[in-house]
Formats: structure tokens, sequence, C-alpha cells
């Protein structure tokens, strides 16, 4: 609409020799080898491989994992060598922001929160299931399967005529009558989501708000959701509005959260249709 090309490119890693060249050379000769145009990158870790071996004479990046504290003294001199490159960097929550600008420093980039979205005409309100599905979807590092499996286990026990699936690649074992797959094509989690009843997703703390692409195309086809709490969480979710939040590593408040809505399939639905106008 904004009438710019737009070209996807991929960007491969680059070798620890070339990185270590590419940080060598001299601002003026780096300066000739940037293409022309805008490079815009999604995450620090593809902004890197851009400045190393696709950089373009202006850079935009999203920043998700660096405002963890997960970083080395090492790692974040490299990232902070890799944002100065940048005319601009942007959060999706507002909870990393100061981290964000505390690590890049007053003479790095501008630093703007920008509010995530998801595709909801490729994730359509769909009617409410009359059979109850529990649905768990994503594996990202701060996902918290250990609690998950233990909340889901409160529900199949309690609940043992519900249908419950998860799609992750961790290692933990699924509790019984919990069927664990590791994967979906988009077009299968659409499908997944349109047969689901309550769409549940634990994580660690973390600021970058792990779990919110999941719960916005399940509020996007109409199912309330269920997921831990964490900083940034209310720019996206409203507690007993749009969505359900319980505290970190509590499976027990996880799972009876999944219960009350398995047993109120109005409220339920009504949570669900409040998530899809909130998309």
């Amino acid at each position: 609409e904004s009438g710019l090309s737009v070209v996807a490119e991929s960007i491969e890693p680059v070798g620890a020799i070339r990185s270590g060249l590419s940080r060598l050379l001299p601002a003026r000769m780096r300066s000739l080898l940037m293409a022309e145009g805008v490079g815009v990158t999604w995450d620090e870790h593809v902004a890197q491989r851009m400045v190393e071996a696709r950089p373009f004479r202006r850079m935009l990046t999203g920043v998700i994992w660096a405002t963890d504290g997960l970083l080395d003294a090492d790692r974040q001199r490299r990232l902070r060598t890799v944002l100065a490159a940048m005319q601009g960097v942007w959060v999706n929550s507002r909870a990393q922001v100061e981290p964000l600008r505390a690590l890049v420093g007053a003479s790095g980039p501008p630093v703007e929160f920008f509010r995530f979205g998801v595709d909801a005409a490729f994730f359509p309100r769909r009617p409410y299931p009359e059979h109850p599905l529990v649905l768990s979807v994503g594996g990202d590092r701060d996902r918290d399967p250990e609690t998950l499996f233990a909340a889901l286990a409160l529900v199949k026990r309690a609940r043992p005529l519900t249908e419950i699936i998860v799609q992750s690649t961790s290692d933990v074992a699924a509790p019984p009558g919990v069927i664990k797959v590791s994967r979906f094509s988009h077009q299968e989690l659409r499908a997944m989501y349109e047969r689901a009843s309550v769409v549940v997703v634990a994580t660690r703390p973390n600021l970058h708000v792990s779990g919110l692409t999941v719960s916005l195309e399940a509020m996007a086809t109409g199912r309330p959701v269920v997921i831990t709490e964490s900083p940034g969480m209310d720019d996206y979710l409203d507690d007993g509005g749009t969505a359900l939040l319980v505290p970190a590593r509590r499976a027990d408040a996880l799972g009876e959260s999944v219960i009350r809505l398995l047993d109120d399939p109005a409220a339920a639905e009504q949570m669900g249709d409040r998530g899809r106008a909130a998309v």
C-alpha cells in the first residue's frame, strides 16, 4: 500500500573468519559495500547476518532475545556493534524498551515499541466447537513444557473425556492421554484452532511476551486463551476479558483456569468473541 518495492531475501549465516574480517574493515570501506535501499530484519540474529553479509545504507531491525539478560559480555559487545549500524530498532513489548535502551547506550539507535499483529483473515472467526479440545502450540526457548504438561495432567484427570493435543519439539514426555506432535503446517494449525475449546501456553519469565503469536492467532479464531503472565502481556491480552493469565510455574493455576473454561462453554465462547474483536 505504501508503493514501495519490497523484496524478501534469505541471508545465510557467515563463517567466523568472514564475520571477524567484516568487523575489521574500516568504516569507509564498509560503506562502499553497502547496497542502496533499506534493509529490515525481524530479529537481532538476522540483523547480524545482514550487517556482515548483506549490508544496506539504511538498516532497521527488531530485537527479541537480547533484552532477557542471556548474553555474556562478549556477545553484548558484538550485539552493540550490530545495533549501532541500525537507523532504528523496535520491540514488541513495552517491557523491553528500557532494557534495550540501556544495552545500546545513549549513542545507539532509537528504540520504539510496535504492537505485534497476526493475519486475522487467514485465521478467521469460527463457531465454537461442541467437542472439548485443549490445544497448546509452540516451543521457543522461553516455553515451560514441564509446567504445561503438569497442568494438562491435572486437566486430564479432572476431565478425562477432554481431548488434549500439544505441538512441541521438547523432549519432555507428555502425560498419559495427552497427544504430542512435533509440528503443524499453517493450514493444519488453522484447523486445530478451529477445533479447540481452549488454547493454553506456559512460559518461563521473559520480557518479549513468549506465546504472543499463538495467543493472537487463537483469539482471531474466537478461542479463549490461558497463558502465563509476563511483563508486556497487558499490551495484548486483558486478564478476564480476552484471556486468563496465571503466575509463572504454577501448574495448578494453569490447569484450574483451563478447567474453568471447559466447564463454562458459554463464557469461553464470549471470551473468544472478545479476543476476536481485540485482534
